[in-house]
């Protein structure tokens, strides 16, 4: 079934690169959820995966896939015409995730290690776990990466000027943050955020909220979502499709 994805991306002579590499995406997303079966069965599953979505993002991917059903029975390749439906909105909308202004984190703190841990997230997208596991031998400043390892995968990550001068005073550590050579724990991590987010005034934002904050922030300078992607460590940009 796969392969008349090209096929079908080759009639639509309308489309630009980009549009067809969009369709691409959508149409290997849409048969990698039902597999090669397409039945009554496996459309409702994909359509209840597609209701977390925003409506826009929801509205291109069942016109994409409808388009190509429709296609592959004109080929024969299905015995019946199915058709995906809308999903009905919730009457109640989501509020879009606001982009707040948190200059006020690079002044100083009196939870100078909660400070640290809001940057990282904020600048990078950093999760606390991949904070806590952070060896200085990971770090080059002179490089200005850092390098991020998670189940035996690895991915680079630039590092901002700014951040260069937060982290050379721990330069001869194990890691970025140790006791007695050994890392805290997630716990620890947990309530220095806290306090220092608390001390800045936003007692409602966590580590979601400052991972989302580094999202919006990417979107804002006009980032391609696969690349925010590759900088979180996502194998996908599922997660990503609302900001669109």
């Amino acid at each position: 079934m796969r392969e008349w994805i090209v096929a079908f991306l080759d009639e639509k002579q309308d489309l630009s690169s980009n549009s067809k590499q969009s369709y691409k995406y959508d149409l290997e997303q849409f048969l990698d959820m039902i597999g090669e079966q397409i039945s009554e069965t496996s459309l409702k599953i994909y359509q209840a995966q597609l209701s977390a979505l925003k409506p826009s993002a929801q509205k291109r991917k069942v016109s994409a896939c409808n388009q190509f059903l429709y296609f592959l029975y004109q080929k024969g390749k299905i015995n019946s015409f199915y058709r995906l439906e809308l999903a009905k909105q919730a009457e109640k909308r989501e509020e879009k995730p606001e982009l707040l202004d948190l200059s006020s984190f690079w002044q100083e703190s009196d939870f100078p290690e909660g400070r640290l841990l809001a940057l990282l997230m904020l600048e990078l997208g950093l999760l606390p776990s991949e904070i806590l596991a952070l060896k200085i031998a990971d770090i080059n400043l002179d490089f200005q990466v850092l390098r991020i390892t998670k189940s035996s995968q690895q991915r680079i990550v630039a590092l901002p000027r700014a951040l260069l001068t937060e982290l050379e005073p721990f330069v001869g550590q194990t890691y970025l943050f140790e006791k007695s050579g050994k890392t805290y724990s997630r716990q620890w991590a947990f309530r220095q955020l806290e306090a220092f987010l608390k001390e800045k005034g936003f007692p409602e934002l966590s580590a979601q909220g400052l991972r989302e904050q580094f999202i919006l922030r990417q979107i804002e300078e006009k980032v391609d979502l696969y690349e925010i992607a590759k900088k979180l460590g996502l194998k996908t940009v599922m997660t990503l499709e609302k900001y669109r």
